[in-house]
């Protein structure tokens, strides 16, 4: 199906693509920024990342909320425009030699608020645009956008940076969100919403009132967002640090990581492409099956790397395409299991454990790391082969639970009936 005849998930697409490209661009020379404003001190860097995960906790809720009851549009428009302003004053500061601690922190919140908002709208917006038979084809787009975008925003970041300085890179970002706004300005939405008064009690107890409903009505969809979120915990743990460390203390050095996350990045653009080919739809089993061989393939990669790092690059690439397929099944579920009027809070509600998982994953790997980095590795991807086996388990013994209850039903009503 050629994606760009749609005409609003086409904007969609571009809005997303372009704002990705600008934040992965953004996110290298971030860190260069803080260290050197920090004079590389550690302690004061994970002090402003702190800030970074803080917002997630209280603004994830709140984005999931505004995508069920405001408009779409222009909480996407909203999310860009509050990026594009501090884009911009951290250029001019950048510029004028004026960065601090404070402004990196005050930036580091902002653009956080920022993402929170625009991620549940964005996949709010993605089943309003395409039929539902298409929707995991849509996801699958989405997130090849998503990860070309990985790949461009720090290649372009390194051809900036070749020629200039990092601020340059900062006015970059901002003509990203510049053209992601033109964008969405061509974004026409067709669902009428009912327009909620915003008060932040409200938007907290539907929130709970959600989960509650996930806990009791759609008891699959609630065992696939936790055990999911168990699973980020250990993969980011994996990725973001088990990975190049392991890589460097056995004196591969930097360029074997590149080529490892290299791959990876190919791998999940290949999985976006051929999911809709292979699977239509997507449920809460499938998910839970994705995660457990995910899990099962970084746990051969922590074996295989005793013997030869080279083995890790084709088993990347492969790795890059079991993501994709966690990643696309497991947003389609989301869309499909949510009820209506709750997509936005169920997204918000995933983001924030989502998000709090990642955060932990550093604080988890440098503890587990103490024992040794290939037991950690193997440790943790058995972790999450683990928990992909615990969701099925669950979600099997829940399918059993309903069947038993639609028999015993059936048969007290022919029991009565008889009667």
């Amino acid at each position: 199906m050629n994606w760009l005849k749609i005409k609003n998930f086409r904007t969609l697409l571009a809005s997303l693509f372009m704002s990705k490209t600008g934040d992965y661009a953004y996110e290298v020379v971030f860190v260069f920024i803080v260290l050197e404003s920090t004079h590389h001190d550690y302690l004061l860097t994970g002090f402003v990342y702190f800030f970074r995960f803080i917002p997630f906790l209280f603004f994830g809720p709140v984005g999931g909320w505004m995508a069920d009851n405001y408009r779409l549009k222009h909480n996407l428009l909203l999310s860009e425009w509050l990026r594009l302003i501090v884009s911009l004053l951290l250029f001019i500061c950048s510029l004028n030699g004026s960065v601090s601690i404070t402004v990196l922190i005050v930036a580091s919140v902002l653009t956080t608020i920022g993402r929170s908002i625009f991620q549940p709208s964005y996949q709010t917006a993605v089943p309003r645009t395409v039929d539902a038979s298409r929707l995991a084809g849509a996801n699958g787009i989405s997130q090849v956008a998503e990860e070309t975008a990985s790949v461009a925003g720090p290649l372009i970041c390194s051809f900036i940076l070749t020629f200039s300085d990092k601020s340059w890179v900062l006015l970059f970002n901002t003509l990203t969100y510049a053209v992601s706004i033109i964008f969405l300005f061509t974004f026409s939405e067709t669902v009428a919403v009912k327009i909620s008064a915003f008060r932040i009690k409200n938007v907290y107890k539907e929130t709970w009132s959600c989960i509650q409903g996930l806990y009791y009505d759609t008891r699959g969809l609630f065992i696939t967002i936790l055990c999911s979120s168990v699973c980020i915990l250990f993969t980011g743990s994996v990725l973001r640090f088990i990975i190049p460390a392991m890589t460097v203390s056995h004196g591969q050095g930097e360029l074997i990581t590149s080529w490892i996350f290299s791959l990876m990045a190919a791998g999940t653009i290949t999985g976006g492409l051929i999911y809709d080919r292979f699977l239509k739809q997507a449920s809460p089993e499938r998910v839970m099956r994705y995660w457990f061989l995910y899990g099962m393939l970084l746990f051969v990669m922590s074996l295989t790397a005793l013997y030869s790092f080279n083995f890790l690059l084709p088993l990347a690439f492969i790795l890059g395409i079991s993501g994709a397929f966690v990643d696309i099944a497991l947003v389609t579920v989301i869309q499909t299991l949510s009820p209506a009027e709750n997509t936005g809070k169920t997204f918000g509600t995933f983001s924030t454990l989502a998000n709090t998982a990642e955060a932990l994953s550093g604080l988890l790997s440098g503890l587990l790391a103490a024992g040794g980095l290939m037991v950690a590795f193997a440790g943790m991807s058995s972790l999450i082969a683990l928990t992909g086996i615990t969701g099925t388990v669950l979600l099997s013994g829940k399918t059993r639970n309903l069947h038993l209850k639609k028999n015993e039903a059936c048969g007290s009503v022919q029991r009565e009936s008889s009667d």
